[in-house]
């Protein structure tokens, strides 16, 4: 008789995951309804609505400094999107037409389209082996004449190697935007993802660890920066002028008080909730180092805290009697734990970058993108289809381990019975 329930055996897991103590995804209370009705009666709904004397009442400024300050940085600019703050960040570091920026090929497609939105060229490398972050050596390999910056995404909201990658920058004199749309929380080496380089953007779309539905914000320690960001989401305006008076051509990127009140009742929220996810995050990895053919990222003093949008983990093959990483996670969802991905697939393999179907762009005459199709990936590619094994950040919400207890049963279920499926 099978065991396996994907043989028709009985499932290890028979309860959602991550939701037996608390409600659907996101956490909701009285605060958030509260505020909501107070900018409904408030009749401000954006922030254009306060003035120097009350500014302090805006909930998207009481949002943009609750957030800079949990993160660790000293100016924010909140925003409509993850995306638009990219688009931020990168208009406020100076970018010109033509101009290469290097990213990773291991991301959500909008790291490397918001290069483009700003007429500017994403250079696409590959990823460490060991962390599936922006691998350094790429980075410098990748460094040309027109290259002004390079934009480390912390993937799975896994710090990236920011040293290394700040000495490049400074060796090369380039700038650094951190896209930390996954890394709401995450700490490198005990300070926020987000504030290491000159400038820091994150998501604030419906699936993120702290959520309005959709928004974004930049953060970053210098105030010529911030200034510069501001304007650029404010149709070209700079604080404390007249409104009336515009300085740069922009666009209108601002966020809501609607989303600001959301945005800043999730961020207090959001401190308790990083705890409680990576104490369970660090319990799975005990569990997950006892198990021969799974293995956790291995944090060392790289990672000093997880605030993880997917949790990742390795699956290796050779300890599993060969079986593929493509029919253990169907073993593993048929016994009720569901495995994904994440965003390891190279973007530049995406008819976008392969077709260089970049619509009207302005490049100056005789520069043009590299050919997508020759960008090879080697890592990612094998990471994707051997090793990588994700799990939603919800999986984690509970304040017990019970969760976990029944992830790591489900792996030692299918580890000991490997037999029935090679």
């Amino acid at each position: 008789m099978a065991n396996l329930a994907i043989n028709g055996g009985p499932k290890a897991v028979n309860e959602p995951l991550g939701k037996t103590l608390y409600a659907e995804w996101p956490e909701i209370g009285q605060e958030e309804k509260d505020a909501l009705m107070d900018v409904l009666e408030s009749r401000k709904w954006w922030r254009g609505g306060y003035t120097e004397d009350n500014l302090e009442d805006s909930y998207v400024v009481k949002f943009e400094n609750a957030f800079a300050e949990y993160q660790g940085g000293k100016y924010a600019v909140a925003c409509t999107n993850g995306t638009q703050a990219i688009e931020l960040a990168l208009k406020a570091a100076g970018v010109q037409a033509g101009d290469e920026v290097i990213v990773p090929c291991s991301t959500f497609v909008a790291t490397a389209t918001a290069c483009i939105l700003v007429n500017t060229i994403p250079i696409v490398v590959d990823i460490e082996p060991e962390t599936y972050q922006i691998d350094p050596e790429a980075i410098e390999a990748a460094i040309g004449p027109r290259t002004v910056g390079i934009m480390p995404v912390h993937n799975g909201g896994f710090p990236a190697d920011m040293d290394r990658i700040m000495d490049i920058a400074d060796k090369h004199g380039l700038f650094v935007v951190e896209d930390s749309a996954h890394a709401q929380g995450t700490q490198y080496k005990g300070r926020g993802c987000g504030t290491i380089g000159d400038l820091g953007t994150f998501s604030l779309q419906m699936g993120k660890t702290l959520t309005c539905g959709e928004g974004g914000i930049v953060l970053t320690d210098d105030e010529e920066l911030a200034a510069k960001a501001y304007s650029y989401h404010h149709i070209g305006r700079f604080a404390g002028r007249p409104f009336y008076e515009f300085h740069v051509v922009a666009s209108n990127l601002r966020m809501t008080e609607w989303q600001g009140a959301i945005s800043y009742c999730q961020t207090l929220r959001l401190p308790e909730q990083t705890e409680r996810r990576d104490k369970n995050a660090l319990y799975l990895e005990d569990g997950l180092r006892e198990i021969p053919g799974v293995a956790p990222l291995e944090r060392g003093e790289r990672c000093t805290r997880w605030g993880f949008y997917y949790y990742m983990f390795k699956f290796i093959s050779d300890e599993f009697e060969g079986l593929s990483r493509e029919k253990f996670g169907e073993a593993m969802g048929a016994e009720g734990v569901s495995l994904g991905k994440g965003h390891i697939h190279p973007i530049q393999q995406n008819p976008l970058f392969t077709n260089r179907n970049f619509g009207p762009v302005a490049y100056p005459e005789g520069i043009e993108p590299p050919d997508y199709e020759k960008v090879e990936t080697p890592v990612a590619e094998r990471v994707m289809e051997e090793e990588i094994c994700t799990l939603g950040h919800a999986t984690f919400a509970d304040a017990d381990t019970r969760s976990m207890d029944l992830i790591l049963a489900a792996i030692r279920k299918v580890r000991e019975n490997v037999g029935e499926l090679v």
